[in-house]
């Protein structure tokens, strides 16, 4: 990890463009070289991310992911910069477009990309991943056809399958998005639900009782909208 002091991160975002932020600040910037920085802040001195930043993890699991032939962003180097109080990763721009722009909004409705959308939330959790933003705007559909993912800085490697339980669990993280809950809002429950089960691993019972439980899931998220 580099330390930056205030001049040498003035001069890695100089001229660069402000991609997102919150009402902390800054959050991701895109510089003219078709790079990305993103700035991670320390809520609470005292707590993990101080020792263990998620710039750090990010790192970490873009390196797992690649080692497990699932496309991610490619890190260039992290840093902390003490004069503005953040953690940072700098990775190079993944082309590609985010699923919430080509299954949300005004577009045309797109059933295949939707169900395979659904079948790779089933290959990564057959592989052992629990990715916590799992939301259409942290995946791409990449030139070549195939999904790349793009913010994996909270993410899990369980050293055993996935249960039911956790399944249904990441499923709950993806369904208190306000991406997903727009791609909901063109796109039928049971396609997606149906092309996740249809490609997991599951056996027949054990599907079958996923199957009920995220209905009553998805359904919630229908009536509270």
């Amino acid at each position: 990890m580099r330390f930056l002091t205030r001049t040498e991160y003035e001069q890695l975002i100089d001229g660069a463009e402000l991609l997102r932020a919150d009402g902390y600040g800054p959050k991701v910037y895109q510089t003219q070289g078709e790079r990305i920085v993103k700035l991670f802040r320390v809520k609470r001195w005292w707590s993990s991310s101080m020792f263990y930043p998620y710039s750090l993890r990010f790192l970490r699991n873009s390196r797992r992911l690649k080692k497990r032939g699932i496309r991610c962003v490619d890190v260039e180097g992290v840093f902390y910069c003490h004069a503005i109080r953040r953690h940072g990763v700098i990775y190079h721009r993944l082309q590609g477009e985010p699923l919430d722009m080509l299954l949300g909004g005004d577009v045309e409705p797109a059933p295949q990309l939707y169900a395979d959308y659904a079948r790779f939330i089933a290959e990564l959790h057959d592989d052992r991943i629990y990715f916590r933003s799992l939301h259409p705007g942290n995946i791409l559909r990449l030139p070549d056809g195939r999904f790349g993912l793009i913010d994996v800085g909270d993410m899990r490697f369980p050293l055993l399958a996935l249960t039911l339980g956790q399944r249904r669990r990441n499923f709950q993280h993806l369904l208190r998005s306000a991406e997903f809950a727009d791609v909901l809002r063109h796109h039928p429950v049971n396609a997606f639900i149906d092309a996740y089960l249809g490609n997991s691993g599951l056996g027949r019972r054990d599907s079958e009782d996923l199957r009920q439980k995220l209905i009553t899931d998805f359904q919630m998220i229908e009536h509270a909208s």
